[in-house]
């Protein structure tokens, strides 16, 4: 949500520019703690700090680097591990509730103005009287308009990116609020308000992402033992359910067409080759496809499988052997190529120890839920240095309690 517009991506991306998007959620936060007094003295707390400083400087002295922009990186990752210990503390278990109630509100409001936009198109020129950003226009940080003419538009219908800044990122956001429903309700259709808005909502989005997630979480929730009655239920019911998704243009196609592009990296290397020869070095011109990135990304891992590249991607061996125009939007193979395997793993660890304290503490118990979420989710996005989903990654290991 923070990266809805240049500005506000400040929030969790750069020390540099206008302080103020920046301070805003340092400010808030303050609040948050003033209000809810908490102690810092918590050893799990010093051991993750511990843990992550002693490789951030063996990252720094790997370089020899020791600007401003490179601290920012390491700042904004430790702001994140500090932002989940806060949360976590304060809310404990009613972290869930509240992020599924908050997500409710915003696809709401995300319907309404999606309605509104697909229903009366002369409301494009309302629209764009709100800041500009990659895909659309962002309407009080509230809801981001796309833009038809930017291309985030499937069959003749605009996707709804909701409070973000593409529709993708929106349906990951969603996709996590309804881990948080079935958590509290499991299957539940009837009398469960929640659910439906949730529903309605990653259907606007028209994301493949969050459709084939949220799939994969209901079958997990549906196959309540190993068995071979609940493996028959959950196919005898998913299979038609996925059919029926894949029916959309915007679906099929998109995973054939992702899936066919990935298998011929060779387009890329002379799309590559032609962009070093007509543009500067540094200069960005887009992000690589998050199938076509894992293949990349394993380089990144292969060539420093210890430390990794560190948090700024400038180091990676994509970015200086490949090209240094493009970023890679695969997140869950970046974990291991940023942090190196040892870290990368350490983080791994800690997202399976939360998804299964969270299986504890609810009414459903899916050990492996949060993490096959989280780990499909950054398949397409990063998700482990935004705070609000580190809250989550750090639950088992910061909250206060294991019980709502």
């Amino acid at each position: 949500m923070a990266q809805a517009t240049p500005e506000t991506s400040r929030m969790v991306g750069s020390l540099s520019g206008n302080p103020i998007p920046f301070i805003i959620p340092i400010i808030l936060t303050f609040i948050l703690y003033k209000k809810h007094p908490i102690s810092f003295k918590n050893k799990n707390l010093y051991k993750v700090l511990l843990i992550y400083t002693i490789w951030a400087i063996c990252s720094l002295v790997k370089y020899n680097i020791f600007t401003t922009e490179e601290y920012s990186y390491h700042f904004f990752m430790i702001y994140a591990i500090l932002i989940a210990y806060i949360h976590n503390r304060i809310y404990g278990g009613k972290m869930i509730p509240i992020y599924e109630n908050l997500l409710v509100l915003l696809s709401k409001i995300s319907i309404i103005l999606w309605l509104f936009a697909v229903f009366a198109p002369f409301s494009s020129s309302f629209f764009r009287l709100f800041p500009e950003t990659r895909y659309g226009n962002s309407v009080i940080y509230l809801f981001t308009w796309m833009d038809p003419v930017k291309g985030q538009i499937y069959s003749g219908i605009l996707r709804n990116a909701g409070c973000s800044w593409e529709p993708g990122r929106f349906a990951i956001m969603i996709t996590l609020a309804i881990f948080c429903n079935l958590c509290q309700y499991d299957i539940k259709f009837k009398h469960n308000k929640n659910i439906w808005w949730l529903l309605i909502a990653l259907a606007t989005t028209q994301s493949t992402t969050g459709y084939s997630i949220t799939i994969i979480l209901y079958i997990i929730f549906l196959i309540k033992k190993i068995n071979i009655k609940y493996i028959v239920i959950a196919i005898s019911i998913m299979l038609p359910t996925a059919y029926l998704i894949l029916q959309f243009d915007f679906m099929s196609k998109k995973i054939i067409t992702k899936i066919q592009e990935a298998q011929n990296i060779s387009r890329l290397e002379q799309q590559f080759h032609w962009n070093s020869l007509h543009n500067k070095e540094n200069t960005y011109l887009g992000s690589i496809d998050r199938f076509d990135a894992i293949v990349f990304e394993w380089q990144n891992v292969l060539n420093d499988p210890l430390l990794g590249y560190s948090r700024n991607t400038n180091h990676s061996y994509f970015s200086k052997n490949i090209t240094s125009n493009y970023t890679l939007a695969n997140g869950l193979i970046k974990t291991l190529g940023m942090y190196g395997c040892i870290l990368g793993c350490y983080f791994f660890y800690l997202l399976y120890y939360s998804s299964s304290v969270i299986a504890a503490s609810n009414k459903s118990p899916r050990k492996i839920a949060l993490f096959t979420l989280f780990c499909l989710s950054a398949i397409s996005y990063q998700i482990l240095s935004v705070p609000i989903f580190t809250s989550f990654w750090f639950y088992g290991y910061f909250n206060k309690n294991k019980q709502h």
